[in-house]
């Protein structure tokens, strides 16, 4: 079985298999496998000058150029192996920071992140223009921009080699951003940050002669997806005179907050499989949006972990999840976690709670452009059936471009997405690394159609 298990799938798979693996009494996965190769480091070049009027403030090679051998190499050391074909472009990263906007909508700062240039002979342009919004992470310090980022290399392998410009951000509170904090899961800042990062792109297109073709897409994974989904409503509903939305693909992503919360407590006392991160992680990110969620942190968490756990997400990166639950800051079950308040709260339509999962579940419009939702329906930590909500939906109010792909349905796949020496329900590794670039997979495909 080919999985990516290093860089930031590593961390994320590393997430989930802390607590199963305490839980379960099973060890973890050889981290060793089949990781791709690094590019060559480089010191990157003086920042490029940009014009006053642009929102791109720097921008730095990083490093020399992928080669098409070097991505399909990538792309051989996952689950995409023979199935994605052979790149196309070679791909030049580029470590931007640009300016977008703070939770408020109003308050300017700088974020960072990456754009991906697809150059060489048989990739003369124009190109169309990606928005990508990668999954979760808890290290603060941590940038699509880094040499050697797999999930950064796997898009660059499946999306632009295959002749698309790519802009990914690293969010707000992450890598050089100037915003102290990430507002996890707060639609509209993902949103915003996609949307700058954009614009940002396609300075540094002009600056470097590259012709795009006018085109956009948006895609993300896991909290990307429910970024991405968010980007696709904010540019439907508020930027169709700027953005030309030809498709968008959402992978794996918590559209239904709400929904999302009341599974992972109907699961107590063990909750899903990460829930005991990711759930006081959107929790005091939207308190710190929306300041009236709760009073104290004692009132929806339990001590001592209340303590300390409005400090926790992201962190620096020498510090684990796994080292989190040794220094009894997080604790293995959700039950021990959360109070009797908190879970009254999740469930009424009229808490403040309530109202900040629903107002950012991103999901109430009608797409207009050609849209994918793409998942495993064997999912233990984002469940399918946010894909299954988000389609009806979308159906509901009236849309069309909608279809809904789960990999688990392509016979071909079967033997990539099973280990027989892990449970599903704490195989941390379906979501973090084994899903991703069969899905994908599936985006690029669609988007070459579009």
């Amino acid at each position: 079985m080919t999985e990516i298990l290093s860089g930031h799938w590593r961390r994320m798979a590393a997430i989930g298999m802390a607590s199963a693996a305490l839980l379960a009494g099973c060890g973890s996965s050889n981290d060793d496998d089949a990781s791709p190769p690094p590019p060559i480091a480089t010191p990157a070049p003086a920042p490029a000058p940009v014009p006053a009027s642009s929102n791109l403030k720097a921008a730095a090679d990083v490093g020399p150029p992928l080669s098409s051998v070097d991505l399909d190499a990538v792309v051989s050391a996952t689950t995409a192996a023979g199935f994605a074909g052979a790149a196309r472009c070679d791909v030049q990263m580029v470590d931007v920071t640009y300016t977008t906007r703070a939770p408020d909508g109003v308050t300017p700062v700088d974020a960072s992140g990456v754009v991906m240039l697809p150059i060489g002979a048989a990739c003369p342009g124009p190109f169309p223009l990606v928005a990508y919004s990668r999954g979760t992470d808890l290290d603060k310090a941590r940038t699509l921009a880094e040499p050697g980022d797999e999930e950064a290399q796997l898009v660059a392998a499946m999306v632009a080699a295959q002749g698309f410009v790519v802009a990914a951000t690293d969010y707000l509170g992450y890598g050089r951003s100037t915003w102290p904090e990430h507002p996890y899961l707060h639609a509209d800042s993902q949103a915003s940050a996609n949307v700058d990062a954009m614009r940002a792109a396609r300075a540094l297109a002009a600056q470097r002669g590259i012709v795009l073709d006018g085109k956009v897409f948006v895609t993300g994974y896991s909290q990307g997806g429910h970024a991405s989904m968010a980007t696709q409503k904010a540019i439907e509903t508020s930027l169709a005179g700027e953005f030309a939305l030809a498709g968008a693909a959402h992978m794996s992503g918590p559209y239904d907050l709400v929904g999302t919360v009341r599974d992972a407590l109907a699961k107590l006392p063990v909750g899903d499989l990460g829930s005991t991160y990711y759930l006081p992680f959107a929790v005091t990110s939207l308190q710190k949006v929306y300041k009236d969620l709760y009073t104290t942190p004692g009132q929806f968490f339990k001590s001592p972990y209340d303590a300390a756990i409005e400090k926790l997400f992201p962190g620096p990166s020498d510090v684990s999840l796994q080292d989190l639950i040794v220094q009894d800051k997080m604790p293995l079950l959700l039950s021990s976690l959360v109070t009797a308040d908190f879970i009254k709260a999740a469930i009424d339509p009229a808490s403040a709670l309530y109202r900040a999962l629903s107002s950012n579940s991103p999901t109430g419009f009608a797409p207009k452009a050609k849209t994918l939702l793409c998942g495993g329906s064997r999912d233990p930590v984002v469940t399918f059936s946010n894909a299954e909500q988000a389609a009806a939906a979308f159906q509901g109010a009236g849309s069309a471009a909608v279809s809904l792909y789960d990999v688990e349905d392509e016979p071909a796949y079967a033997p990539l997405l099973r280990d027989d020496l892990v449970p599903v329900d704490i195989h941390a590794g379906y979501h973090a690394s084994q899903v991703p670039p069969l899905c994908l997979l599936q985006v690029r495909n669609l988007f070459l159609t579009l």
